[in-house]
């Protein structure tokens, strides 16, 4: 367990993979030994949600408001614009609150 002090708002790319330097207070546990030099992988979670409906992130469309919306499928080929509530976001998959439910067929964008 730790307490993060500071997060780099940059990260360092190795090895295909992005890096951020954090500083933390480490509780130490007994029979666990740290050393110079150790280094961690670590989840961060802000926030956490169970039991939601959700779409990938990369299927929203905004407006210069602010406004989301989502192209929804009438017919074949056909798209009409809904607007929609949304929640919290993973950065890959987001929360939908409300404007559509698990029978709407949602457009894929760079589908065809």
């Amino acid at each position: 367990e730790a307490v993060l002090d500071y997060i780099s708002p940059k990260g360092v790319e190795e090895s295909g993979s992005v890096k951020f330097e954090i500083i933390a207070d480490v509780v130490q546990k007994e029979g666990i030994f740290l050393r110079a030099g150790y280094s961690a992988s670590a989840d961060i979670i802000l926030d956490k949600r169970a039991n939601v409906l959700a779409i990938l992130e990369r299927d929203l469309m905004f407006e210069d408001d602010g406004k989301v919306y989502v192209e929804l499928e009438i017919t074949e080929q056909e798209f009409e614009k809904r607007y929609i509530q949304v929640g919290l976001s993973d950065g890959i998959n987001i929360e939908i609150l409300g404007g559509i439910d698990t029978s709407t067929k949602v457009k894929v964008q760079g589908a065809m």
